[in-house]
């Protein structure tokens, strides 16, 4: 008799056949035969039961079955807890829980929540990308003890007026079955299971959260600065931390920009566009709230369909160049090829890929899944070598032949006898004709020992003035200009490769008081984040002779 009630109200508003409390009105007071306190009948087995199948206290009686028991702080002992359920589907937590329904993306991005550890999702405008964060809030949280759960967004007026308003209208909707204390931008149901709400002024906020559960919630990601990010590795420091960015595509730089580029591996990323909108697609209103094809089409003609403004605020890709960005970033996506996709394909440089047991004599094998060679690929061998000089900076050695980059080969930080040695056994093996080194600070010690070995190699200082480009500021900006034209033209391949794609990306140019070309100093760049360069340095040099034409080089280079 799971259906007697037993807080002054039946069972849809009516009591069960066989109970016999059958003068407990609707209204909650009490019936002649039914204690006013709300306590059962003496002669009710249900003793336990409340109308909504919830145990009292979270605990059933012996008797009484409980299938349907929520569970809303605890599950009582032996009572099934049908929200486990829901602990790997927040998808069906919004169906059944919230009583929502969501659109195909919304579900994309939440199933991303359920299996990945990290997930960023770019959008454009009016896609309902906050209200999937509130729910992915909620049903981590209610799942889950002990849990935290942390939001934060660039200002305190958008933590509680776009994120925390979602939270509050979707807990209306099933307060009952969340429970807990929900307060401005708070939400607690117990102490060790609570949801705040954080703006981001400051990294010292997010420390001291620590919980085997924790789920950080970044909205507007793209204008979190660095700092920000930093504090919340802080707390990402569990086997089931949780990490969501949503955001639009507005910026090239940043720590939104690179989850969706040098940081994809750790990513799972989702990009949701207009076009993709139900209103869109059905020319009408489906969801009210949506974006509508009547704006996209203003948003065309006053933007124009090939602006930045109209790829981030509608297609949900960021733009084609950021402020003084000397790359576009689809420059840089049309240059690159996998290994295979060339003709020759991967291996076909005349490596000896196979593998001898032998480390030291065995490096070339190392190069296998960057290496490609179109057959029609012309000219000489030609490295360059950016040596590392501190801290996390990698030594990197680029290879190509003609326009094909045919390797990117990075060398963890060793003094400069070990590097010049690895790099000698690499030139001889691959039969490179020229190589360019960086020979500013301990660069010059392996550029000089490569010379004792009887290697070609020729210096690079990045500071010195420009050999032919006199709107440069100097060599650096000038190699790095005469790399972008290559870029532009179309006349440049690169391997996948996520760090050298996303250090393009991040080179910025400004013009000095002359008004010539200058590159941001590495300095600049470590100061907003952004790691050193290194494998765009040594592409960049390994395109020093960009024509090909060897000999005049050598002479501006006083080699000759």
């Amino acid at each position: 008799m799971a259906g007697c009630p037993a807080v002054n109200r039946p069972v849809d508003d009516r009591p069960a056949d066989d109970c016999p409390v059958v003068g407990c009105p609707a209204d909650g007071s009490p019936a002649d035969d039914c204690p006013a306190d709300g306590s059962p009948a003496d002669d009710c087995p249900v003793v336990g039961c409340l109308a909504d199948n919830c145990p009292v206290d979270d605990c059933p009686a012996d008797d009484c079955p409980v299938v349907g028991c929520l569970v809303v702080n605890r599950p009582a002992d032996g009572c099934p807890d049908t929200l486990t359920d829901f602990g790997d589907d927040p998808v069906g937590f919004a169906a059944e829980i919230l009583g929502v329904t969501l659109w195909e993306k919304q579900e994309e991005v939440l199933q991303a929540m359920a299996r990945s550890a990290r997930v960023a999702v770019k959008s454009g405008n009016g896609l309902g990308k906050d209200f999937t964060a509130a729910v992915a809030i909620l049903w981590f949280l209610y799942t889950r003890r002990p849990a935290i759960v942390i939001s934060t967004a660039p200002t305190f007026r958008q933590v509680r007026n776009i994120l925390w308003r979602q939270i509050h209208a979707l807990h209306r909707r099933a307060a009952d079955a969340l429970g807990g204390d929900l307060l401005d931008t708070r939400w607690e149901l117990g102490e060790d299971r609570y949801a705040l709400g954080l703006s981001a002024v400051g990294a010292d906020q997010f420390q001291g959260f620590h919980c085997e559960n924790i789920l950080v919630v970044v909205d507007e990601a793209e204008g979190v600065s660095e700092a920000i990010y930093e504090g919340i590795e802080s707390v990402m420091t569990t086997g089931n931390a949780r990490l969501l960015l949503i955001g639009n595509p507005t910026t090239t730089a940043g720590g939104f920009h690179r989850a969706f580029h040098r940081e994809a591996g750790i990513y799972e990323t989702v990009t949701i566009s207009a076009l993709e909108s139900p209103n869109v697609v059905a020319g009408r209103v489906v969801i009210p709230g949506l974006t509508t094809a009547a704006w996209v089409e203003e948003r065309r003609q006053v933007w124009g369909a090939d602006s930045d403004l109209f790829r981030a605020r509608i297609l949900g890709c960021f733009p084609e160049r950021g402020m003084n960005n000397l790359l576009a970033p689809a420059d840089i996506d049309a240059a690159v090829y996998v290994p295979g996709e060339l003709p020759g394909g991967a291996g076909s440089a005349g490596y000896d890929d196979a593998d001898d047991g032998d480390d030291d004599d065995d490096i070339i094998a190392q190069l296998v899944p960057y290496t490609g060679r179109a057959a029609a690929a012309a000219g000489p061998l030609v490295l360059g070598v950016d040596v590392a000089r501190y801290g996390p900076d990698q030594s990197v050695v680029v290879a190509r032949r003609g326009d094909i980059v045919e390797m990117v080969r990075p060398f963890p930080r060793q003094d400069t006898m070990a590097l010049a040695g690895d790099l000698v056994k690499v030139i001889r093996e691959l039969g490179a004709e020229r190589v360019y080194v960086d020979v500013v600070g301990i660069g010059s010690g392996v550029y000089d020992r490569l010379r004792e070995q009887g290697i070609r190699a020729l210096p690079f200082h990045g500071g010195t003035p420009p050999l032919r480009e006199t709107a440069c500021a100097n060599r650096r900006a000038e190699g790095y200009w005469a790399l972008a034209q290559r870029f532009r033209t179309r006349r440049i391949r690169i391997p996948r490769d996520t760090e050298l794609t996303a250090e393009l990306s991040e080179i910025r140019y400004r013009y000095n008081s002359r008004g010539r070309l200058l590159l941001e100093s590495k300095e600049d760049l470590r100061a907003r984040g952004v790691p050193s360069p290194d494998r765009a340095d040594a592409l960049m040099m390994a395109f020093l002779d960009d024509d090909g034409a060897a000999e005049p080089i050598d002479r501006l280079l006083g080699l000759q």
